[in-house]
C-alpha cells in the first residue's frame, strides 16, 4: 500500500465535508457585507472555486499513479464492485481502467468518503492492507 491508514482517513474527512455540500452550477452569491448569512450559505455550496474540492484535488493529483489506483480500488470496494479480500486485483484494473484525471473521477463519485471508509475497513479486515 503506497497510502498509510491515516492519510486515507484524513481524506475520508475532507471528502465527506466536500460530499455535504450542494453544487450549484453559479457558484457566485451576492454578498452582504453585514450579513453572516452569506457566508453560512457558502458553506454549504461547491462549484469550480470551492476551497476543500480544491484542496482533495491538489492532493489527489500529487500522488503517485499506484497510489491513486488504490484510492480508486478502496472506492470499488466500499462501493460494492469487489471484495477487501480482491484489493490487490481491484488495485490493477483501477490502473488498467484509468482514463483520465482520478481527481475528476473520484470527485465525481457519490458517497466518496463513506465508501472510501467502507473499503479501508473491508480490506484491514480481509488482513491484505499492508501500511505505507
Amino acid at each position: 500500500m503506497n497510502i498509510a491508514e491515516n492519510t486515507v482517513r484524513k481524506l475520508i474527512l475532507r471528502a465527506r465535508a466536500y460530499d455535504s455540500k450542494e453544487e450549484v452550477e453559479d457558484f457566485e452569491l451576492d454578498r452582504d457585507p453585514d450579513s453572516s448569512e452569506t457566508d453560512a450559505v457558502e458553506t454549504l455550496m461547491t462549484g469550480e472555486i470551492d476551497p476543500i474540492r480544491t484542496e482533495i484535488e491538489d492532493w489527489l493529483e500529487s500522488l503517485d499513479e499506484e497510489a491513486q489506483a488504490e484510492l480508486v480500488a478502496l472506492y470499488w470496494i466500499g462501493r460494492g464492485d469487489f471484495d477487501g479480500e480482491d484489493f490487490p486485483r481491484a488495485v490493477r484494473e483501477a490502473r488498467r481502467r484509468r482514463t483520465g484525471s482520478t481527481a475528476t473521477y473520484l470527485l465525481g463519485a457519490p458517497m466518496l468518503g463513506d465508501y472510501i471508509e467502507i473499503g479501508m475497513d473491508a480490506v484491514i479486515e480481509a488482513d491484505v492492507y499492508d501500511e505505507a
